[in-house]
């Protein structure tokens, strides 16, 4: 394990940095994004770094993960560790700066999109799709009832996960792994102008808004309307509304060649050998639903974001605290589950809320959790898949965040 921490340069820049940012941020207790890379990394302090380990090294030490690369928060600020080899062929160890595939957590910048979007008056997510969705588009209805942006961006639109265009890509004489891999190309192949095709030729099994069923062809739909109504593209509207303001540098939906010169090495968990898997490059219109690459660094802003410890000038604090907003619930079984703008969302006695969002793309693993209301969160990173029940949330993340609320 390395626990890395970050580094001030120079304090009469700093204090001239931060008193400028006091100017531009006088809420106390909330700070700029910029203030908070700068003063607060190897602050975290709700666990040793014996306790993390506890939880993280058995799962690299015994070939679950080949890395993992976890943050973590609290109030203090936040902590870096870093664990196993991000390529196994070169030996290249993780850092701050090695960049990740975070899948579905980037359905949370899409929820964060549309809330950001209603709050400007820009759409309505109680609205219809079928005024937002392009000329000549036919949105299935069911007696009368029509798909929202809401019924998108909580799985409960009736919407099928993807069209059936996505098994395509599957040879029956192909072993599992790769038929598993191959759906993937529709992400990469199967256009906006296709899934329109096959929306209006779509008869609902059942009414919006009865029923949840995760659907990414849901999530696609709602992230090209948010970026159509303000007419950009995802990528652009991502960067111009959140990566921009929280200076996220590295992050962007879609590989740019820096970020896949950083790249650690996807392998298929799922595979009888474990190789690297195959670059997915997902287009403009599936990137909604899982394709953002970032890296810890960023992702350490975007955790302090959702704890609510920084904002943006232009408030996008109040976006997010509306995409945490409970909507739909989901399942009574134990605890209560609720479905937020593309969060999961828990109920429990003690901790009235824990939001969490897990990705897992081809080769990689990413998930987000946090209890605001406790001041601590988590990211975790790995660089593999396996599409069962091995999966960073359940592994790390919420045995880390059960650990902090121990503390707390």
């Amino acid at each position: 394990m390395r626990k890395i921490t970050g580094n001030v340069k120079g304090i009469i820049p700093l204090i001239l940095i931060l008193t400028f940012l006091q100017v531009c941020f006088p809420v106390v207790g909330i700070m700029s994004p910029e203030e908070w890379r700068m003063t607060t990394p190897g602050n975290f302090s709700t666990l040793s770094a014996e306790e993390v380990d506890l939880v993280a090294e058995p799962f690299v030490n015994n070939g679950t993960y080949p890395c993992l690369v976890i943050i973590l928060e609290d109030r203090n600020g936040s902590a870096l560790y870093t664990y196993g080899l991000s390529n196994r062929t070169t030996n290249a160890i993780p850092d701050n700066h090695t960049t990740f595939e975070i899948g579905s957590v980037s359905k949370t910048f899409t929820g964060l999109l549309l809330a950001d979007a209603e709050i400007r008056g820009i759409l309505n997510l109680s609205a219809p799709i079928q005024i937002y969705v392009p000329n000549g588009v036919t949105v299935p209805t069911w007696l009368g009832r029509d798909i929202t942006l809401s019924d998108l961006a909580t799985h409960t639109s009736a919407l099928p996960n993807v069209p059936d265009d996505f098994f395509r890509y599957q040879n029956i004489f192909d072993p599992i792994e790769t038929q598993a891999e191959s759906t993937f190309r529709g992400y990469e192949e199967i256009s906006a102008d296709d899934v329109y095709t096959w929306l209006s030729t779509l008869t609902l099994e059942r009414g919006p808004g009865e029923s949840w069923e995760y659907s990414n062809a849901g999530t696609a739909i709602a992230g090209d309307i948010v970026a159509r109504t303000q007419n950009k593209s995802f990528s652009e509207l991502v960067d111009e509304r959140i990566l921009r303001p929280l200076g996220m540098n590295n992050t962007a939906a879609g590989w740019r060649t820096d970020l896949l010169e950083r790249s650690a090495a996807g392998y298929r968990g799922y595979a009888p050998d474990n190789d690297e898997g195959m670059i997915i490059r997902y287009n403009e219109f599936w990137s909604p639903t899982a394709g953002i690459i970032s890296d810890a660094d960023d992702m350490a802003v975007y955790l302090a974001l959702q704890l609510g410890f920084i904002d943006t000038p232009d408030g996008l604090l109040n976006a997010v605290n509306m995409s945490h907003e409970p909507r739909t619930v989901r399942s009574t079984d134990g605890v209560k589950l609720w479905q937020s703008l593309f969060w999961d969302t828990f109920e429990t006695e003690d901790n009235p809320w824990t939001h969490l969002k897990a990705g897992e793309t081809n080769r990689f693993m990413a998930d987000i959790a946090f209890v605001r209301d406790k001041g601590i969160g988590v990211v975790v990173f790995s660089n593999t898949a396996y599409f069962s029940d091995n999966h960073v949330e359940s592994d790390v993340a919420i045995p880390l965040i059960k650990l902090m609320l121990e503390k707390r």
